[in-house]
C-alpha cells in the first residue's frame, strides 16, 4: 500500500525542503514540494485519480501563506471549490492575525502551524490528521475552527494588528 502523499507549498526553497525532509523522515508519508501555488495547483492535477473519478494521490497539504503571485490564502480558495474538504490543509506559517484566521478558516484548513515550527509537533498534527482521515476531516476541521476562533479572540485582545 502507498504511503500518503503529503504536498509542501512553500515558496522559501530551503525551507520547503527541510519541511519535507521532516515529514519524510517519520517513515509514514511520501512527499512533494511546490515552490508556488501554480505548480501545486499542476501537481493537484496531475495527482488526480484515474479520470478524476476516484480520490486526489495528495491527501494532505502544508500551505504557506505568504507567496508571490498567488498567496496560500487564494490558492486554499481555489482548492476547495475543486476539491471540496477531501484534501487536508494546515497553513504553515509565521503571522498570526485575526484577519488571516478568519479567512483560513472560512477555507476549512485542518490546523495552523507556526513557524518556526517543532519537528514533533508537526508530525504529531499530521499523524492526526491522518488517524481521522478515513473517518472524513470534519471533526478536525470543527476542532480547528474552534481553535481559531479562541486564537483570533486572544489576538484581539491583545490588540495584535496584521502586519
Amino acid at each position: 500500500m502507498n504511503k500518503p502523499l503529503v504536498m509542501i507549498v512553500e515558496d522559501e526553497v530551503e525551507y520547503s525542503k527541510e519541511i519535507a525532509e521532516d515529514v519524510k523522515s517519520s517513515g509514514k508519508y511520501e512527499t512533494i514540494i511546490a515552490n508556488t501555488a501554480k505548480d501545486a495547483l499542476s501537481l493537484l492535477k496531475k495527482n488526480k485519480g484515474f479520470l478524476g473519478m476516484s480520490p486526489n494521490r495528495i491527501k494532505c497539504i502544508l500551505l504557506d501563506i505568504k507567496m508571490p503571485e498567488m498567496d496560500g490564502l487564494q490558492f486554499l480558495e481555489k482548492i476547495r471549490k475543486e476539491y471540496d474538504d477531501s484534501i487536508g490543509v494546515f497553513i504553515v506559517s509565521a503571522y498570526e492575525d485575526p484577519e488571516k484566521w478568519d479567512k483560513a478558516l472560512s477555507g476549512h484548513v485542518a490546523g495552523y502551524i507556526k513557524k518556526p515550527y517543532e519537528r514533533k509537533a508537526l508530525l504529531d498534527k499530521i499523524d492526526f490528521f491522518f488517524s481521522k482521515y478515513d473517518d472524513a476531516s470534519s471533526k478536525m476541521i470543527s476542532d480547528t475552527l474552534l481553535e481559531g476562533i479562541e486564537r483570533m479572540e486572544k489576538l484581539e485582545k491583545e490588540g495584535v494588528k496584521e502586519s
